[in-house]
């Protein structure tokens, strides 16, 4: 480990806890963009919309929630 990286966690692990949460969020958020996950999270986006335009222009036929269950835990005991 360098010694630059060995001072940076000697001091940021002396922050109080909050200070030390936000450090964290920031490196692990800067993991998140160079592994891609942001590419990840445009493709969730783009399928999420695309869905609620299906809902919105009528092409799917919704189920009320209790009904789909009621339906599934059928399926099981069948």
């Amino acid at each position: 480990m360098a010694p630059e990286t060995a001072t940076l966690i000697r001091d940021a692990l002396a922050l109080d806890a909050d200070q030390r949460a936000v450090v964290a969020n920031a490196l692990l958020g800067s993991l998140e963009d160079a592994s891609g996950t942001g590419e990840v999270d445009m493709a969730w986006r783009a399928e999420a919309a695309r869905r609620l335009g299906e809902v919105r222009d009528g092409a799917v036929d919704l189920i009320d929630a209790d009904e789909h269950y009621d339906r599934l835990r059928a399926s099981f005991t069948a």
